[in-house]
């Protein structure tokens, strides 16, 4: 009876603020959101004829994730659920962007775009899909999702599950009334002992936790580490800015061009999080009287700063990359992903914010691969960085090492699962 009302309280709260979420997305996200406007049905659970027909065969297993890093994050484990299991993968997503990749690269049967979190609207892909499993990614706990998939029979699980400290702080408050989502769920496979820890002091039963290690660090590597490119060989060394978050160009632009007047070959890619904010990125060196050059323009090898005006493909600007300094760190976002530029073996550079990463970030620094700076300090981190190659080379090597140290979330996760659809 107490779940019922939580349930109902809940959808009522999703009812009254759905036409403002609405509104709010047309008025700040409407560029974002208006590139996926053809998969408007599917957020209101209506699939197409031809997706129901393929759902009538073979067995599913419905993974959800939100945005364009957790779905990275999973690739390989989403393209080695196939392999290992026989089973097909739907894989629904909110973000346009995570929707656009995941598509293009086809790292799923079915790709969709995520339903609006109301129960009649969940459980019509529910019916249509008849999943064994649902995992849901990270620390995605959408209610309805996760009711309706322990209604339709699915096994229920999260997959790469974390919490961070903040979250866990609000977690907290609302502990009483999180046995409800407890509940749904057969299993978690979280990252590491201190998620597992905060899930347990949040209710969870401990038996149901399990940990298995990240699924960011099983990304594809390439097949030795970076050399001397050809740009450095012509003596342009190339610094990648990945990532960055509002407000961070303005504060991390005056570091780079004092490099600049010491480096004079020096290259800057400056890549932001958000394709949405390339405009304002350019206003901003417009202001300052400085040139900077859009990657979709052209060619940009000679260029002093380049905008990566692109998404889905940051792992190509890291290839040319000799240090790697990572967004979100130096205002207050909590970091960005560092793997990605670590398994290249390319040194890493972040700032004091890298809460939502702090796992991987100490593993980073505690085998060599990377530091971590306050903004005052960055200037001769990075002087040293471009001056010492050796130092740069150590530190690439020490990165690739710590993300090839840790691989192998993915078997382990696979493993746990299949030993839950077979109990």
């Amino acid at each position: 009876m107490k779940s019922r009302w939580i349930f109902r309280f809940y959808n009522l709260l999703v009812l009254i603020a759905l036409p403002f979420i609405v509104v709010g997305v047309m008025i700040r996200w409407r560029k974002r959101f208006a590139r996926g406007m053809e998969r408007w049905p599917e957020r209101w659970g209506r699939l197409s004829g031809e997706q129901q027909a393929k759902f009538k065969t073979g067995v599913w297993w419905w993974v959800h994730a939100v945005s364009l890093g957790e779905v990275k994050a999973i690739e390989v484990f989403l393209t080695q659920i196939p392999k290992q299991t026989g089973a097909k993968v739907l894989l629904s997503v909110v973000t346009p962007e995570a929707l656009a990749w995941a598509v293009e690269r086809q790292i799923a049967d079915d790709i969709i775009a995520a339903p609006v979190d109301l129960p009649w609207v969940v459980r019509r892909v529910f019916v249509a899909v008849k999943p064994k499993l649902f995992a849901s990614v990270e620390s995605e706990f959408w209610p309805n999702l996760l009711r309706e998939a322990k209604r339709s029979g699915a096994r229920v699980t999260l997959v790469n599950g974390r919490i961070s400290a903040h979250s866990y702080k609000n977690y907290k408050r609302i502990k009483p009334i999180l046995a409800v989502l407890w509940d749904c769920f057969d299993l978690l496979a979280v990252r590491q002992q201190e998620d597992a820890s905060r899930f347990a002091e949040l209710g969870m039963p401990q038996k149901g936790i399990h940990v298995t290690g990240n699924l960011k660090y099983d990304l594809p590597l390439p097949k030795s580490p970076n050399g001397t490119s050809a740009l450095e060989q012509r003596g342009t060394l190339t610094v990648v800015i990945g990532s960055t978050r509002e407000g961070e160009e303005k504060v991390l632009l005056p570091v780079m061009q004092k490099l600049k007047s010491r480096f004079s070959t020096l290259r800057v890619i400056w890549a932001p999080r958000h394709i949405d904010r390339v405009g304002e990125i350019e206003s901003l060196f417009a202001s300052l009287a400085l040139p900077i050059i859009r990657k979709s323009n052209g060619s940009t090898a000679v260029a002093s700063h380049v905008l990566w005006d692109s998404m889905g493909d940051l792992i190509e600007a890291y290839q040319q990359a000799d240090i790697a300094l990572v967004g979100g760190s130096f205002v207050q976002k909590g970091g960005q992903n560092p793997i990605e530029p670590a398994g290249l073996s390319i040194p890493v550079v972040f700032g004091p914010s890298m809460e939502n990463f702090l796992g991987i970030s100490e593993v980073l620094i505690q085998q060599g691969g990377a530091r971590q700076v306050a903004l005052p300090d960055l200037e001769h981190c990075l002087s040293e960085l471009l001056e010492k190659k050796d130092v740069r080379l150590s530190m690439g090597r020490r990165a690739r090492q710590a993300v090839e140290s840790r691989q192998g979330a993915s078997d382990k996760t696979l493993g746990l699962l299949k030993g839950l659809l077979h109990a």
